[in-house]
C-alpha cells in the first residue's frame, strides 16, 4: 500500500490520539509520563548507544520506577491458523526488544483496539514470545515484516 501525504496524516493524528489516551490512562494509575512525539511528529525519537534505537512513545516513571510503553492503534485484528492476533513491524518490535534487554528497563507495547470486535486496551511485556511472519503470502511479498502476538496472551489494561 502506497501511503500518500495525507494518509500519512491521518494515520499519524489516529496513532498521537491513541498515545494522548493512553498517557491519561497511566496518569490516573498514578504514573508521570513524558511523551516524546511531542517535539518533531514526523520523526520518530531514537535512544542512542552502541547502535541508534527507535523509541517507545512514552517513559513513564512510578515509585522510582521507569517503564516504556510503545502504543499501537488498531482498527482491526488478524487472523492467522484459527487464532486472534495483533502485533506490529518487526524492525520497531526488535529495536523495543534489544531496547529492553540492553537497559534492563520493562517494555511494553499496549493495543489500543478502536474497532471492530474485541475492542478494547491490551498489553503485552516486548520480551513475551510471539510470531515472525516475513510479510510473504502466496510466494509474494505483501507487507513489510510483523510481530504478533495472540490475543490470548494480551493483558487487559484495565489490570496495568
Amino acid at each position: 500500500m502506497v501511503q500518500s501525504k495525507d494518509n500519512f496524516k491521518e494515520a499519524l493524528a489516529f496513532g498521537q490520539d491513541g498515545e494522548r489516551e493512553i498517557a491519561k490512562k497511566l496518569i490516573t494509575k498514578g504514573y508521570y509520563v513524558l511523551p516524546l512525539y511531542q517535539f518533531q511528529d514526523e520523526i520518530s525519537p531514537k535512544i542512542i548507544g552502541d547502535e541508534n534505537y527507535i523509541s517507545a512513545d512514552l517513559i513513564c516513571f512510578k515509585n522510582n520506577n521507569t517503564i516504556f510503553i510503545e502504543v499501537k492503534s488498531k482498527n482491526q485484528w488478524v487472523e492467522f491458523a484459527g487464532k486472534i492476533e495483533t502485533g506490529c513491524n518487526y524492525k520497531h518490535y526488535q529495536h523495543y526488544r534489544d531496547i529492553a534487554l540492553k537497559t534492563k528497563i520493562k517494555t511494553y507495547i499496549v493495543f489500543n483496539h478502536v474497532k471492530g470486535n474485541y475492542q478494547g486496551t491490551y498489553y503485552i511485556d516486548v520480551l513475551k514470545d510471539g510470531r515472525y511472519w516475513d510479510g510473504m503470502a502466496k510466494g509474494k511479498k505483501v507487507y513489510k515484516a510483523e510481530y504478533f502476538w495472540n490475543k490470548n496472551d494480551l493483558i487487559n489494561f484495565k489490570e496495568f
